[in-house]
């Protein structure tokens, strides 16, 4: 294999990209390197990293050349760590990347370095073929750089879908405590409420939720209740059975259409006729970004039916 095509070949595995550093090991000096340049063949990515004239632009192109560009053992973190896992609600600005403490200072021409005290290989690993830290070790990043809520929202999702990482978290714990991570605190609050082998709500929005609630001092709700009359309507995502009141928690990606729109007024007619007395719902802008807003419905709901005296549930058909 003649030179060109060792390049061309480490290029299909890096989004059409090496590093120069790499190209070199590899037998393409540097003045053969400015040849391809030239010519054209090959472009800059950044002043480290060669790119293939001509590839497809890939989303995450970007995040691979900041990696090669930053040079061995730099990894992605943080909000570009968020991109490659799938874990939503952290956009990257530029692309985020770490190495240990103690290696080149220099930060990717195209992205933002953090020195790390603490990076063993393995909390590192390889997403979509990019150095990445690991999913459980992301997390804790997340939590000591970004909003609580954001983070807990990721936890409870992240959480529900894999038990492992989970339990991953409670092993991690005391060992990035000794080395004094940021972020420890709030991972600290959210495992204590999800001891190992647990369920995390399913919901991270009907968990910020639960949350807001037990921070403004309101009584919790019971959550995922099954309801109906004299036949089963459908499951709840919270209720307050002392005083028969219902609170569905809506989200934007479910509730937002004028269908999902005439079935929830259909559904909310049936359970009122079946002896509710009352159905309110929170949309998920306010439980994220106006929880006063969400805590204000349950109150006054609660304080609206309390005037009108005492109700018993209706009777629950399957009742949670």
């Amino acid at each position: 294999m003649d030179t060109e095509e060792a390049l061309r070949a480490m290029a299909r595995k890096q989004y059409a990209m090496v590093a120069r550093r790499q190209a070199a090991e590899n037998g393409v000096s540097w003045e053969a390197q400015r040849s391809r340049l030239r010519t054209g063949t090959w472009t800059l990515a950044t002043p480290r990293v060669l790119r293939l004239a001509g590839a497809p632009p890939h989303p995450l192109d970007p995040h691979m050349a900041a990696v090669l560009d930053g040079g061995p053992g730099t990894v992605l973190n943080r909000r570009s760590g968020a991109l490659v896992w799938g874990v939503a609600g952290f956009p990257p600005a530029i692309p985020q990347v770490s190495r240990r403490r103690g290696s080149s200072t220099r930060p990717p021409h195209n992205g933002e370095l953090r020195l790390l005290r603490y990076l063993p290989d393995e909390l590192t690993t390889v997403v979509s073929g990019i150095p990445t830290v690991t999913l459980p070790f992301l997390l804790f990043q997340l939590a000591g750089s970004e909003r609580a809520d954001r983070v807990e929202r990721a936890l409870d999702t992240v959480c529900t879908r894999s038990p492992a990482v989970h339990l991953r978290l409670h092993q991690l714990l005391p060992e990035l405590a000794e080395h004094g991570r940021n972020g420890i605190v709030l991972m600290r609050e959210w495992l204590d409420r999800n001891p190992p082998g647990s369920r995390p709500v399913a919901s991270g929005l009907e968990g910020r939720f639960r949350r807001i609630l037990e921070q403004a001092g309101e009584p919790p709700l019971d959550r995922q209740v099954d309801v109906g009359g004299h036949e089963w309507i459908g499951r709840v995502d919270f209720a307050d059975r002392s005083l028969s009141a219902l609170f569905e928690v809506d989200s934007l990606l479910h509730h937002s259409s004028e269908l999902d729109m005439a079935h929830d007024a259909d559904r909310d007619a049936r359970l009122l006729a079946a002896g509710w007395a009352s159905v309110d719902r929170i949309l998920e802008e306010w439980v994220w970004y106006e929880p006063d807003r969400a805590v204000a419905v349950v109150r006054e709901a609660r304080r609206r039916l309390r005037r009108s005296g005492s109700r018993i549930p209706p009777s629950e058909a399957g009742s949670a």
